[in-house]
C-alpha cells in the first residue's frame, strides 16, 4: 500500500487526530491491506492525513506500544511480522483469562443479558458463511465483550481489553482459518453450549467451554492447516519483497 496525500479525512470528536490515524492504520494492518514487514514513513504518513507529524509520532508510538508495528534503533517503523507462535501464546493467556470472567459472570448476568447474547447468536448463524465471515467475526467480539462487560472486577475487564488489542493483529489470519470446512459450525455450537451453560448457572462446564473454544481450535487439523497456510503465504510474499 502506497500512501498519497489525501486532503478528505474528517476528523471526528472529541476523539484525537492521534487516536483516529491509529485506528486508521490499526485497520489497515488487522485487513492485511499493510503487509508485515512495510515500512511506515512519518513524513508520507503526514501528507496522506493532511497533519503534521507529531500527532503521526504519537500513533506510531502507540501501535508499538499494542504490538502492531516495531521501531528500530534508526527510528524505522515497520508493521510487525505476525507469528503462529505468537498467536497460540495471546489465545492460551485468553482463554486462562475467560475462565476467571466466566467464574465471575456466571453469578450476576441477568436474563436480558443472556437474552441479547441468544440475539447475537442469531445474528451470528445468519452471517455464518464464507462471503460474511468478517461480519461473523465482529458479532463474536461482540458477543464476548458483553460477557466481560458484566464482570465486577475493573482490573480483569482491563487485562481482557488488553489481550484482545493484540489478538486483533490475527484478525485476518484466524478468518483464513475459519474458511475451512467445519471451523464456523463448531464455533456456532460451541456459542450456543456456552449461553445454555450461562442459563443454567454451570461455572465448572462453562470454564471448561470457555477454554476450550479459544484454545482448542488449534489443535484442530483444518484450522490449523488454514494458519499455516496464511502464515507460510506471509512468509513467501516477505521472501518477495527481498529478493
Amino acid at each position: 500500500m502506497i500512501f498519497e496525500a489525501n486532503k478528505k479525512f474528517k476528523y471526528p470528536l472529541p476523539r484525537t487526530l492521534s487516536d483516529f490515524i491509529y485506528n486508521h492504520l490499526k485497520d489497515l494492518i488487522i485487513n492485511n491491506k499493510l503487509k508485515a514487514n512495510q515500512r511506515l514513513n512519518e513524513i508520507e504518513l503526514a501528507k496522506y492525513f493532511n497533519v503534521s507529524r507529531t500527532p503521526i509520532r504519537e500513533a506510531i508510538l502507540k501501535l508499538e506500544a499494542k504490538g502492531f508495528v516495531t521501531i528500530d534503533s534508526r527510528r524505522h517503523v515497520k508493521v510487525k511480522e505476525a507469528s503462529e507462535k505468537e498467536l497460540r501464546e495471546i489465545l492460551q493467556v485468553l482463554g486462562a483469562l475467560d475462565r476467571l470472567v466466566m467464574e465471575l459472570a456466571v453469578d450476576v448476568l441477568t436474563p436480558k443479558q443472556i437474552a441479547k447474547l441468544e440475539r447475537l447468536a442469531e445474528k451470528m448463524l445468519k452471517k455464518s458463511r464464507i462471503e460474511t465471515i468478517e461480519k461473523y467475526f465482529e458479532l463474536n467480539e461482540e458477543f464476548h465483550n458483553e460477557i466481560t462487560k458484566a464482570v465486577p472486577n475493573k482490573f480483569l475487564r482491563e487485562m481482557v481489553h488488553y489481550v484482545n488489542e493484540k489478538l486483533q493483529r490475527y484478525t485476518y489470519a484466524r478468518i483464513h482459518a475459519f474458511k475451512k470446512p467445519g471451523a464456523l459450525h463448531e464455533s456456532l455450537t460451541e456459542h450456543q453450549e456456552i449461553i445454555e451453560a450461562l442459563k443454567k448457572k454451570d461455572k465448572k462446564k462453562l470454564v471448561e467451554l470457555i477454554y476450550n473454544h479459544r484454545v482448542a481450535p488449534l489443535s484442530v487439523p483444518s484450522y490449523s492447516e488454514g494458519l499455516r497456510e496464511y502464515f507460510a503465504a506471509n512468509d513467501h510474499e516477505k521472501k518477495e519483497t527481498e529478493a
